[in-house]
């Protein structure tokens, strides 16, 4: 098997920076496992503050890589001592594989790295790359994969819906907005009203929108520069619709535990329904969404594409209940693989969160379709896969 390894290439994975619940390190070694099944040598090089960053990057340098991957990377920002980028002295296509909205990620992607390639998990990103980004190479959309529990166990007695996540009061987001010089302050108020009104309008098309009526164009670097200087907006969306959404099922006493940082930090009038249970280190989220009947996803912020809740909870035998948007609705078919709601509709999440608590075998007929979906499309080996087509592309 090393021999074929060696025929096939060498693949190098980063994690370059801690990311919530040490997730980049868990995607970098699934994802490097998987590369290791298709035959490939794979070294994975997870990198910390402690590191001598010179001494441990500089081994990689001018040795042939298939391709060169990280997560939410920190490389593309990095230079040489002769002030050469450092993703330019590695030989092979470097993939960044970034997990939230792009506007977060201005400095790398703004970088003028030769060879950087990103990877994004929504439709209406990518566009958003190719068109104020040009000197990214290329650009792909691509879910990540997904986990299933090492052991599963069974169950928990009690039929609640799970959502694992981080939360922040909306209020506090909000002072970032109301702190802001004019006219930005106003601008990200003007955003936040347009997203609120319809959840499935990606950012970038509501700034279009308000420049548009404002009579004001901005060239592609300054458009992106806006966005990043408005990240509190993205921020406030997500953590608005989350409480929301568990204001909305807490006041028909429906059951909800969360777990991740964050939740003592939320209230609402009647909390005899919920339960919190402390964060956990990303690989062990798993065992606990395994014991779920029902997750819950709110993922406003992907509204052309999916967050990792979503293939989690299928992977894991848990009916998942997530907010509809376009991208989903053409993948998925409700009521067969995932359970949709509209987050402009509060009534229609309560109704299809009584559904599936009180029906068993919807529950049943639900998980078992989604688990035959995830092993087809949602594994970190079909995530190697379409990767190193990717790969192949670029090249080509």
């Amino acid at each position: 098997m090393m021999q074929e390894r060696k025929q096939k290439g060498k693949i190098l994975v980063f994690s370059s920076r801690e990311i919530c619940y040490l997730s980049s390190n868990f995607f970098a070694n699934q994802i490097g496992a998987a590369f290791e099944e298709l035959g490939y040598e794979v070294t994975v090089c997870e990198l910390s503050k402690e590191d001598d960053l010179d001494a441990k990057l500089a081994r990689y340098i001018g040795q042939p890589y298939r391709l060169i991957l990280d997560f939410n990377s920190l490389l593309p920002r990095m230079v040489l001592d002769d002030g050469t980028p450092y993703v330019d002295r590695l030989a092979g296509p470097f993939f960044d594989y970034i997990l939230d909205h792009p506007l977060f990620h201005y400095q790398g992607l703004s970088s003028g790295v030769k060879n950087l390639h990103a990877i994004v998990l929504d439709e209406a990103q990518q566009k958003y790359v190719e068109k104020y980004y040009e000197k990214v190479a290329s650009v792909h959309m691509l879910p990540l994969g997904a986990t299933r529990a090492v052991y599963e166990g069974t169950k928990e007695p009690e039929c609640r819906i799970l959502f694992p996540g981080t939360y922040d009061r909306p209020d506090a987001v909000y002072q970032i907005v109301e702190n802001a010089p004019e006219p930005l302050g106003s601008m990200m108020k003007d955003l936040i009203e347009r997203r609120l009104a319809d959840p499935t309008l990606p950012m970038e098309e509501a700034f279009s929108q308000q420049l548009k009526e404002e009579k004001l164009e901005l060239p592609a670097g300054q458009f992106a520069l806006f966005m990043n200087s408005m990240y509190a907006v993205d921020a406030y969306v997500r953590d608005y619709f989350r409480k929301a959404v568990l204001d909305a099922l807490l006041a028909e006493k429906l059951p909800v535990t969360v777990f991740g940082e964050g939740w003592e930090k939320y209230s609402c009038g009647d909390e005899h329904s919920l339960r919190r249970e402390p964060a956990v280190p990303f690989a062990l989220s798993f065992e606990r969404i395994a014991k779920a009947h029902v997750l819950l996803n709110v993922s406003p912020i992907f509204n052309r594409g999916m967050h990792d809740r979503v293939p989690a909870g299928m992977a894991n035998h848990a009916v998942v209940l997530t907010d509809e948007n376009p991208y989903l609705r053409r993948t998925f078919t409700d009521g067969k693989e995932l359970l949709f709601y509209s987050l402009e509709k509060p009534d229609t999440l309560c109704e299809q969160a009584e559904r599936t608590l009180t029906d068993v075998r919807l529950r049943e007929k639900i998980a078992a379709s989604a688990y035959e979906t995830f092993e087809r499309e949602y594994t970190w080996k079909r995530r190697a896969e379409q990767i190193l087509a990717f790969a192949e592309e670029v090249e080509a």
